[in-house]
């Protein structure tokens, strides 16, 4: 869009054109949270535990607009929890995928300088649930944010019951982290479901790269991979073991995912 300033207002002189836009949809609305993105960094924390669903769904609306994604696991200062999560990332770390490892409550932590790297001359959505540190990330990153004092503390607050964070954040805002504006950082408010209702569910399987790399080996053009024969995408399952043993193995758990993704796509109303 292009603005023309005067005084303390202005007026939209053009629009131009969207490279991309990433968004979600639901049954009832859509959420957009932002366009012309080169990238979004997907956050999750080691704890609370991530759902897997909702990353899995944040990967696929990236693959539909054509935003590289990269994913970070959060706490990596807390041992236990974090090799268990590591090794839960297994699958996505074998696919086209950045997997890395952060601590924002360390200081001077390496990861977070490769992070920063691989953030420099691009703009990118900070995206991810509740509760696992976009607020302090941003803090981090954009000391100028207006984010409010005590937004670490609240960041940090979880919920029991539900094992999941805390809302702190309800808009979304961008800032610029150098002084020439070409790094930008995008802030977002967390969510607790990422509706895909603006796929379809035969597009699926072409935006999980595990699954795509097998779907020209099908016996059926038409072929869902759910119950077929001579389904080339069903025969790299490897419905024994829990985590990738190959890398031309579907793990069984990213499998179940497509199926039950599949069934909930295929049941929406119009």
């Amino acid at each position: 869009m292009q603005w023309l300033a005067s005084m303390d207002e202005g007026t939209i002189e053009r629009v131009d054109e969207r490279r991309n836009l990433l968004y979600r949809q639901d049954e009832i609305r859509t959420k957009a949270f932002a366009a012309n993105l080169d990238q979004a960094l997907i956050l999750i924390a080691a704890e609370p535990e991530y759902s897997e669903s909702q990353l899995a769904r944040a990967l696929i609306a990236c693959e539909a607009s054509k935003i590289a994604p990269i994913i970070a696991l959060n706490k990596s200062d807390l041992q236990v929890p974090f090799e268990r999560a590591w090794e839960r990332l297994s699958a996505y770390r074998q696919m086209h995928y950045g997997v890395l490892p952060l601590s924002l409550k360390m200081s001077g932590d390496a990861d977070r300088e490769a992070l920063f790297k691989r953030l420099q001359g691009k703009t990118t959505l900070v995206l991810g649930p509740s509760g696992v540190g976009k607020s302090s990330l941003v803090n981090l990153l954009a000391p100028q944010s207006k984010a409010q004092a005590n937004e670490f503390v609240k960041t940090q607050e979880i919920s029991q019951a539900l094992n999941s964070g805390k809302h702190t954040t309800t808009s979304t805002t961008l800032y610029w982290l150098d002084a020439t504006r070409q790094t930008a950082l995008i802030d977002s408010p967390g969510f607790q479901e990422f509706g895909l209702h603006h796929i379809e569910p035969t597009q699926l399987a072409s935006l999980m790269p595990d699954l795509a790399q097998h779907l020209g080996n099908c016996k059926f053009y038409n072929c869902t991979h759910l119950h077929e024969p001579g389904c080339g995408v069903r025969e790299q399952v490897d419905f024994e073991a829990k985590s990738v043993i190959s890398r031309r193995k579907i793990c069984a758990r990213r499998y179940q995912l497509y199926s039950d993704l599949f069934a909930q796509l295929n049941t929406k109303t119009y």
